[in-house]
This record gives structure tokens, C-alpha cells and sequence, in this order.
């Protein structure tokens, strides 16, 4: 069955909000010199099902050290500096164009909060390229990846079987809930999720830039 339409994990994927999360989180971790270990945060990375940081941090040093909203604070200014700064991940602004010109059709299905993807994707000028956006606030917290929600309702709303979606992904979870959506996947791991086992994707690539989008859709 020829792929109709194109749907993209966004954080870690289209734009690298993760390392900005992780670094901002083990700032805070250090301060209270207690370890966050990379393969642990690997765990949480695309669902929201999870116990926040903050919360793992105030258990394992008995207290923040600091009111909630101080540390929260400095929390998300850093992370919104770093992630501010950061380019779209290599390859996406191509690939979105190379969509379009095939007369395939994109959509988003994130884990993340409608409010951050919808900032983010507008700040770099990609929202107009969205037949359909399914992120957290729609589906709740606990039924977002490795839950097959989110592509789920993002194939509906684009109006495509799932059968013809093919969904590009950078995290395990967001793998996992793509096969459940009985969707074509090309996991790109990129500085934080590299090294996790992506045997269940269709296809593994260094970067979008790597994947044949033109070819795929014109098969």
C-alpha cells in the first residue's frame, strides 16, 4: 500500500528539546549533588507517563533545598535558552518540503503539550506544512507513547489509514507506538537516545537528511 502521509514525533525529532531538558535537570541534580544518570532519563524519553524529575530529585536528596518554584523556575529558563537556541535537527526542514512536493501529507503526534509543540513548529516556520497535530492534551498523560494513541488520532485526523503512515521517531516508546498503530517507522536516534534498541523499527538512520523521503512516498 503506497504511503500517503508523513508523521513526525516532534521532540528529539524535529527540533532537540531533550538534551536541553536533560542538561537543565542535571544542573539541578548537581547542585543537591545527587546523580542523574543518562540511561535513566533514556527511560522517560517520549511519554509523559513518568514520574517528573523534580519529584525523583526532592525523593533521592530528601528535599529541593529551595522553594518548588524557584527550582522549577531556573529549571525552564535554562531549558528554554538552550532550546531557543537550537536549529531544527538536520535533515527536517528538507524532508518537510520534499513532503509537500510529493502531494503526501504531514502531521505531528507528540507527547509533549500542544502549547510547546505549537510554539516550537511556528517559531520555525514548519505549522503550515500540518494537516493535523495529536499531542498529550489530547489524549491525557497516560496514553500517550508507547500508547498508539497519538498516531493513531493523528491518522485520523489527516484523514489516512494507518496502513499508508510513515512515522519518523527518535525514542523506543515513540517506536513501539507506532508498529501498535500498525504504522511504517524510521527511527532517528539522536545525542540522547542513541544507543537504545531499535529493533523494532522498520529502518534505522544517523539523521533525516539520511532518509530517501521522495523515493518512499513515490513508491
Amino acid at each position: 500500500m503506497a504511503l500517503t502521509t508523513v508523521i513526525w514525533d516532534f521532540d528529539g525529532t524535529i527540533l532537540d528539546t531533550e538534551w536541553p531538558a536533560y542538561v537543565s535537570a542535571k544542573r539541578e541534580f548537581d547542585r543537591l549533588g545527587v546523580e542523574l544518570d543518562l540511561a535513566e532519563w533514556q527511560e522517560t524519553i517520549g511519554t509523559a507517563d513518568h514520574d517528573p524529575w523534580w519529584e525523583v530529585l526532592r525523593d533521592r536528596a530528601g528535599g529541593l533545598g529551595e522553594p518548588d518554584e524557584v527550582v522549577l523556575s531556573r529549571y525552564r529558563t535554562l531549558k528554554n535558552e538552550l532550546t531557543d537556541a537550537a536549529p531544527l535537527m538536520d535533515g527536517v526542514e528538507a524532508a518537510f518540503e520534499t513532503v509537500r512536493a510529493s502531494g503526501a501529507r504531514a502531521a505531528v503526534a507528540s507527547s509533549s503539550s500542544i502549547d510547546w509543540v505549537e510554539r516550537h513548529i511556528r517559531r520555525h516556520g514548519l505549522w503550515h506544512h500540518l494537516v493535523a497535530v495529536a499531542t498529550r492534551t489530547d489524549v491525557g498523560v497516560k496514553r500517550t507513547k508507547p500508547a498508539p494513541d497519538l498516531f493513531l488520532l493523528a491518522a485520523e485526523r489527516a484523514a489516512a489509514d494507518p496502513e499508508t503512515c510513515l512515522v519518523i521517531e527518535d525514542s523506543v516508546h515513540g517506536v513501539v507506538a507506532a508498529k501498535t498503530a500498525g504504522m511504517t517507522v524510521i527511527a532517528v536516534p539522536n545525542r540522547i537516545t542513541s544507543g537504545q534498541d531499535f529493533t523494532a523499527a522498520d529502518h534505522v538512520v544517523d539523521s533525516v537528511a539520511a532518509i530517501d523521503l521522495a523515493s518512499m512516498l513515490a513508491a
